[in-house]
């Protein structure tokens, strides 16, 4: 094999690749060996057929996918391998030449860029100040007694605040709707939850009353055939219920707390509350470090690098979707929108993205932050006791990628641990 390597302008090399006629013929006969059980010939026993024979039959290129996938991998690699090329992204590959005389394709494939590294120490960030008021203890703990409240039968009429039980049957012209029937349903009378317009329109009604609420769509609403169109719906009240929330008092405290008082819970909130302030200011301010220090530095992203980066941002969105029983697809019909409109939305974040992982990647070379083996397998003890198993049933039983997790969080949380004592916060 021989092959030429020319630097392009844009962070890319291109590679041609010169395979000789005697490495292509050993290529085809290990196409031939690793996929003649696939071939069935009249005559012979399958995987038994001579290769001229499968080739007489199947055309004179039916290896050549085989060899070709095989050769590009072996000599591509050998060749970046050679040239100690840090490639990034996936090659783009064309083959220009088959003959008995060999094959030559080309290989173009972005390379990782050289990072120029600006002040990465000795900075300065505004961390927020953490203050905790009466009002932030006191919403707390109005919230607690919300969920502590508990939902009691009234045979007044309703008000805003309210629980309804109702049955309803949505029209529009006088025909029901998809979607617009249901019964037993609870409401509450003021949320929001419904069309505007709907619960206003019970305010006032008993249990066992009979109603009818007029509505107008509105013009985004997603079902387009009720968008912007006056709708009716036939409602029964079966119930109004009252929220009754408990007195705020010791007794309060003892039922929702660990605390025999209500002055001892709420100084235990405003605890808890001013610890979360304090992890979001200092998550805050280690943001604005990165971005600092990402902003510092000089690079030139390539950009299937960014393309990549986009993808996988699609990927875990449509993952998240899945989570909740959602589809990507039924998604973006619901949002009107492509994946390709979404994935130029976030264009600039995966630049963003790919930029600090650059940069930090050029730190952690610089800095020789290591990676111990000791401290991985101490992570995964801790990791497979924490899931019940042992060690080597939970290296079993994960996929490699949660390995490297695992392994990549013990080199941020180095990485982390450098910046900070080296900067200020």
């Amino acid at each position: 094999m021989e092959y030429t390597k020319e630097v392009l302008a844009d962070k890319r090399v291109k590679l041609t690749i010169k395979i000789t006629a005697e490495e292509w013929e050993n290529a085809l006969q290990k196409a031939y060996e690793e996929t003649k059980g696939k071939y069935r010939v009249q005559g012979f026993r399958t995987g038994k057929a001579p290769r001229k024979v499968i080739e007489r039959e199947y055309g004179d290129t039916v290896f050549f996918d085989e060899a070709l996938n095989d050769s590009f991998y072996k000599y591509y690699d050998e060749a970046i391998e050679k040239e100690k090329l840090d490639v990034v992204g996936n090659p783009n590959v064309s083959v220009d030449k088959i003959e008995s005389s060999g094959v030559t394709m080309t290989v173009t494939t972005a390379v990782y860029p050289e990072v120029k590294l600006g002040a990465y120490t000795g900075l300065t960030i505004e961390k927020e100040q953490v203050k905790v008021s009466a009002a932030e203890v006191n919403g707390a703990v109005k919230d607690m007694q919300e969920k502590a409240g508990r939902m009691v039968k009234v045979e007044r009429e309703a008000k805003n605040g309210d629980t309804v039980i109702i049955d309803f049957v949505g029209k529009k012209d006088g025909v029901a709707f998809d979607g617009g029937t249901a019964k037993g349903y609870e409401l509450v009378l003021g949320s929001g939850a419904f069309i505007p317009g709907f619960e206003d329109q019970l305010v006032g009604a008993k249990a066992g009353e009979e109603r009818e609420v007029n509505v107008t769509f509105p013009k985004d609403y997603p079902a387009a055939d009720l968008a912007d169109k006056l709708c009716i719906f036939e409602v029964k009240v079966n119930e109004v219920r009252e929220k009754v929330l408990p007195e705020l008092n010791d007794d309060f405290a003892k039922n929702v707390s660990e605390f025999d008082t209500l002055e001892e819970y709420k100084k235990s909130v405003k605890e808890q509350i001013k610890k979360q302030k304090e992890q979001r200011a200092e998550q805050q301010a280690e943001e604005k470090l990165l971005v600092m220090i990402t902003d510092n530095a000089t690079v030139d992203v390539p950009e299937v690098m960014v393309e990549e980066q986009a993808d996988a941002f699609i990927h875990d969105f449509e993952h998240r979707l899945a989570h909740q029983g959602l589809t990507l697809d039924g998604y973006l019909e619901y949002m009107n929108t492509t994946v390709e409109k979404l994935k130029e939305s976030r264009m600039d974040d995966a630049r963003k993205t790919v930029k600090t992982r650059l940069v930090l990647d050029a730190i952690l070379k610089k800095e020789n932050l290591t990676l111990e083996k000791a401290e991985v397998e101490k992570a995964i003890e801790e990791q497979a006791k924490f899931s019940g198993m042992e060690v080597e049933e939970f290296k079993k039983n994960v996929h490699d990628h949660v390995i490297n997790d695992i392994a990549n969080n013990i080199v941020m949380t180095k990485l982390l641990d450098f910046l900070k004592k080296n900067n200020t916060l």
